[in-house]
């Protein structure tokens, strides 16, 4: 613990350092933006009560109660407003226009004005012309609407065969993380083909153009500087194209597949460094896409360790920027809120278990893809209630009895709470419900039922609640270092921060 927390204030201390050093007039040389997607306060503050819970228990008096992660930590804080054009509540197409281009849109519209008609110019299309290589790094596919906002310019974030085209013949350097949508192609020519074929025009068209493709690790592991212009995807994706949640990705993932061979998303920023790093600098942005997918469906802990895996990739930045301490900036925020993910439940009032979520081994999608799938196959037709198999699964992924299952009274469950199960199973298992459908809609969104309602139940026994399957409003951090990182600083609108970047590197966004 003693030399855990010597690290920590020798990190401090440089972060200090970092954040003291003047650049005079010289804009940065190489500039990071991080989004988390789906991330504000409270998915970050829920990541560092948990990794804090797994060090003391939080009703020690003058305990550890949050572990702050290497993004808390930067010297400038700030907070931006996510709003879109014409709604309240944004979307990433929107937020991620505002903080691509330093411009409002309208929800699902990339990188063009309101009526989808004249496009806009983003800080990544700003950077390839002054010189500078770019990188487009992303969790979930490389074509979704965040990291299309810095590449591409479509009135329909939904079109992803227009997105993919415009990717592959973009003049960027580097392309990382995820695959692409080509299950969402919709023209004629394509019709016919089968996804691994259409991967093939991919590929092709890739290759054609100039960029060396890889989808292995071992060919991910030997591109270097010589690669030229590079696409990298991941080599495993879901079923949206997107790499595997971290959790799944660990080995004691109850979905018993470890994804051996999967790039995490530092692993991707840090060859984005090898491959970008030259003498005119760089601009790379890198999203934590999966933390909103996560936080849609309800559940904190496959979020939780996205938001881990996203911070990591944060630390590969600031392991750089401490060697070019005059010549890096890196910025990091979310575009939205999402889930309405609230540290606190009327269930456990004022106290907290975040322990209790580390009794969870998998993800929602490979709970319902992999472990339930698998029940189905053995038990059909399905029994018309829960039997022991299945309270022996909900046990083993989510440490919940509800079957006197073990000795251990802290995992029991309430009669109310087996109901509550009991009825998630029949609507899963059965389709039926003695719910109305709208109560229902509330209950578990689009979502497995049953999977949805652990999550819920095994989160508000941690003291932790959602209010919505969707995106909220709550205002988002904004945390700087480096060159130049003092002007995140304050209370803004997201365009902001585009604009910021843009006088921070000496390029124009226009009006």
């Amino acid at each position: 613990m003693r030399k855990s927390k010597e690290v920590i204030a020798l990190f401090v201390i440089t972060i200090a350092l970092l954040f003291y050093v003047t650049c005079a007039d010289a804009a940065p040389k190489y500039v990071f933006l991080f989004i988390g997607d789906g991330m504000a306060s409270p998915q970050i503050h829920a990541t560092e009560a948990y990794l804090a819970s797994l060090e003391q228990d939080d009703t020690v008096a003058g305990g550890v109660k949050a572990v702050n992660l290497t993004m808390s930590r930067f010297p400038v804080h700030g907070m931006q407003m996510s709003y879109a054009n014409n709604r309240f509540i944004t979307g990433s197409a929107a937020a991620g226009t505002a903080l691509a281009c330093g411009k409002k849109t309208n929800i699902g519209v990339i990188a063009m004005d309101p009526d989808g008609i004249n496009p806009y110019t983003s800080i990544a299309e700003l950077a390839k012309e002054k010189g500078m290589k770019v990188g487009i790094i992303s969790s979930v596919s490389i074509d979704h609407a965040t990291p299309a906002v810095f590449y591409a310019h479509q009135p329909c974030r939904n079109n992803y065969e227009q997105i993919g085209f415009e990717l592959l013949n973009k003049n960027f350097d580097y392309f990382g993380g995820g695959g692409f949508r080509v299950n969402k192609w919709n023209s004629e020519q394509y019709a016919d083909m089968t996804n691994e074929e259409r991967y093939q025009v991919v590929e092709d068209t890739a290759v054609n153009n100039g960029f060396t493709y890889v989808d292995t690790r071992s060919e991910f592991d030997a591109l270097n500087r010589n690669s030229g212009r590079v696409i990298a995807v991941n080599p495993y994706l879901d079923g949206s194209n997107a790499i595997p949640y971290a959790l799944n990705r660990k080995e004691a993932s109850g979905s018993g597949e470890a994804y051996e061979g999967s790039i995490s998303l530092a692993e991707f920023t840090k060859k984005g460094i090898k491959l970008l790093k030259n003498r005119d600098g760089f601009f790379m942005m890198v999203e934590g896409g999966k933390i909103d997918w996560a936080c849609h469906a309800n559940d904190a802990r496959t979020a939780i360790d996205d938001i881990i895996a996203f911070d990591n990739a944060v630390k590969v930045a600031v392991n750089f920027a401490i060697k070019h301490p005059r010549n890096t900036l890196i910025v990091v925020t979310g575009d939205h809120e999402c889930g309405g993910m609230t540290l606190g439940f009327a269930g456990t009032a004022y106290e907290s278990y975040y322990e209790k979520l580390a009794l969870q081994t998998v993800a929602y999608d490979d709970f319902d893809n992999i472990v339930l799938e698998a029940y189905k196959e053995s038990h059909d037709p399905a029994p018309e209630g829960i039997d022991d198999d299945m309270w022996e699964i909900i046990l083993d992924n989510f440490g919940m009895d509800g079957a006197n299952l073990t000795d251990d009274e802290n995992d029991d469950l309430t009669p109310y709470e087996i109901s509550l199960i009991e009825d998630a199973f029949d609507k899963t298992m059965h389709g039926t419900s003695n719910n109305p459908a709208d109560e229902d809609n509330l209950l578990y969104g689009h979502y497995n039922p049953l999977s949805v309602s652990l999550t819920h139940l095994l989160n508000r026994k941690a003291g932790l609640s959602w209010t919505s399957f969707s995106h909220t409003a709550v205002p988002v951090p904004v945390f700087a270092l480096g060159c130049k990182s003092r002007s995140f600083n304050g209370y803004y609108d997201n365009t902001a921060i585009a604009r910021k970047l843009a006088r921070a590197m000496g390029v124009s966004l226009g009006n």
